[in-house]
């Protein structure tokens, strides 16, 4: 079970940059109090933690991506635009996130089960995790798509999805010199990130945009990713979007802020494929 640390993990991450103090002072107000996390084991190798508390309501799922029974897969060109929960129940997911930013097409690579989409437009959006099989587990890592917005870089790769920006890189804070505005402001928040080594998938869905809930800013994803071991982390597509689907616990978990899930782009998908003894 995870636990509430004496120190916020924001509180840890200004100790390390005091240069960013006069944005510590802004920021750790909604997270300073204890959580009262909920913590749900909802299939073998995952779990999931609820965390509530003043201006916070956040979901954290980790998958154990060793665990043969974990199969990560994102949405095939022809599937797009749909909605969380349906893309979950047409593939058989029991969880699913949106995932791309997203117009006519997904910014930035997108590859779904060996499928890469070809319509797809840059926009800054370089920020890319790639997942494929193995004999034992499920690979992940962090890449820069910049040369790659229609092109998979890697063979072993069956499944990609890209934001931006990079929040986390080998355990350090990434600044970017061009980063979305929207970063420094308060919105529903989707971002996933690995723990060293790619062991884990660590997945945070953050509500926002109703009263007395505001969301969170980029910055402030980087300590609750941390705060669960989170070395590399992407920011994925927010605000109205963001959706999390767990379907042992009721299907869609957190509150979408347009009160229904929107019909998006692109999604990742986790299915559980075998008991785990």
């Amino acid at each position: 079970m995870f636990v509430s640390p004496q120190i916020s993990a924001l509180q840890r991450h200004f100790m390390r940059a005091p240069s960013t103090l006069f944005t510590a002072l802004a920021l750790l107000a909604p997270l300073a109090a204890r959580a009262d996390d909920v913590v749900t084991y909802p299939y073998p190798c995952v779990e999931h933690v609820h965390r509530t508390m003043p201006r916070v309501d956040a979901h954290v799922v980790v998958v154990d991506l060793a665990c043969a029974a974990v199969e990560v897969y994102s949405t095939r060109p022809r599937a797009r635009a749909s909605t969380v929960s349906a893309f979950a129940r047409d593939t058989g997911a029991q969880i699913a996130i949106n995932a791309n930013f997203f117009e006519s097409s997904a910014c930035g690579l997108a590859v779904g089960e060996r499928s890469v989409w070809h319509d797809t437009y840059y926009d800054r959006c370089r920020s890319s995790f790639a997942f494929g099989p193995t004999d034992t587990a499920t690979r992940a890592s962090l890449f820069d798509s910049f040369e790659h917005t229609r092109i998979n870089p890697f063979p072993w790769a069956w499944n990609v999805v890209t934001g931006w920006p990079t929040l986390l890189r080998q355990g350090a804070t990434v600044f970017e010199p061009e980063e979305p505005l929207g970063m420094y402001r308060y919105h529903p928040r989707t971002a996933i990130g690995t723990t060293t080594g790619g062991t884990h998938l660590v997945i945070a869905v953050v509500d926002g945009r109703r009263s007395g809930l505001p969301g969170m800013t980029s910055l402030e994803m980087v300590p609750l990713l941390e705060e669960f071991a989170v070395a590399d982390a992407i920011n994925l597509d927010g605000g109205g979007s963001s959706a999390l689907f767990i379907e042992r616990e009721g299907g869609v978990v957190n509150r979408p802020s347009d009160r229904v899930e929107r019909n998006v782009a692109n999604h990742l998908g986790i299915r559980i494929t075998a008991p785990q003894r």
